[in-house]
């Protein structure tokens, strides 16, 4: 005698318990966004005042906005020279990180390399220790190899960062080839250059894309060992915003209004980039 199915019992799915929570989650989710953006707004609305509205408390919420704080940046050869300089050392350092940072990625993951957890060890502590405290043993140096206050010296300097975060970023990568992939391309008589030019890197190219994205606005945003490095020649955007400033009173118009303009190349490559940023930061996290 058979005996009946006994009819399996699905729990409800959704119910008002769950849409309150996940309509808390958008609020609390749209607050953080309006929070982390609301300096930005503060910034670029007091770039849009004059020097008179600039300083008037209470602010001024309605204002007739002016163009004259961004129109005087680029009368300003301090500035749109600090802006050039950014750009070629970001494209310098953003090169020399993944042209040193791949193959050395690859040599940690596949390759018997002595001493690789000695270099897991470095690369956390290189990664955590302040920009600036590697400025003070370089100053003399540089100087006397004439890297003092130049592109490539800045550049060079950089790498001092960027590498341990990059080599970090494209080791997880890697390891998330099949090692069989190796085995079958060595078979095939493949020697390790081509396994990674032909193998490595086409299929790691959005987590390669992510970690250029992350390198290079490192390299645009920072201050201290730039402060250190440079006297004039090879200043940064991020010096030229502080150009504004007197010895008795602040530029507040041009100074936000050069803050925005330093904000936007980065924003536009992240924006540019944003596909290959989240298909790199998600490799390997979800697995069939």
């Amino acid at each position: 005698m058979s005996v009946p199915a006994i009819p399996a019992i699905v729990p409800r799915q959704g119910g008002l318990g769950a849409r309150l929570s996940h309509t808390w989650a958008y609020v609390f989710t749209g607050a953080m966004i309006l929070l982390s953006l609301f300096p930005v707004y503060w910034v670029f609305t007091v770039s849009l005042k004059t020097r008179r509205d600039g300083l008037v408390s209470p602010p001024l919420w309605l204002f007739d906005p002016t163009a004259a704080n961004y129109l005087k940046l680029w009368s300003h050869d301090t500035f749109k020279y600090t802006f050039l300089n950014s750009v070629v050392v970001t494209i310098i350092g953003l090169a020399l990180s993944l042209a040193i940072a791949i193959p050395t990625a690859y040599a940690i993951v596949r390759m018997k390399v002595r001493g690789r957890n000695l270099v897991g060890v470095w690369l956390i502590l290189a990664f955590m220790l302040p920009e600036f405290l590697f400025v003070i043993p370089m100053f003399s140096l540089y100087q006397w190899t004439g890297l003092y206050d130049t592109h490539v010296g800045l550049a060079l300097m950089y790498q001092v960062h960027v590498l341990p975060l990059s080599i970090w970023l494209l080791s997880s990568f890697f390891r998330e080839i099949n090692p069989a992939i190796d085995e079958a391309a060595r078979i095939e008589g493949a020697s390790h250059w081509q396994i990674l030019t032909r193998i490595y890197v086409p299929c790691t190219l959005p987590g390669i894309a992510a970690t250029a994205v992350l390198n290079a606005i490192w390299i645009w945003n920072e201050l201290a060992i730039a402060i250190g490095l440079t006297f004039s020649r090879a200043q940064t955007i991020t010096l030229g915003v502080t150009s504004f400033r007197g010895y008795a009173a602040l530029d507040w118009g041009a100074m936000t209004a050069a803050s925005i303009i330093a904000i936007v190349p980065m924003l536009l490559f992240a924006i540019v980039a944003q596909k290959h940023i989240v298909k790199g930061l998600t490799l390997g996290a979800v697995k069939g």
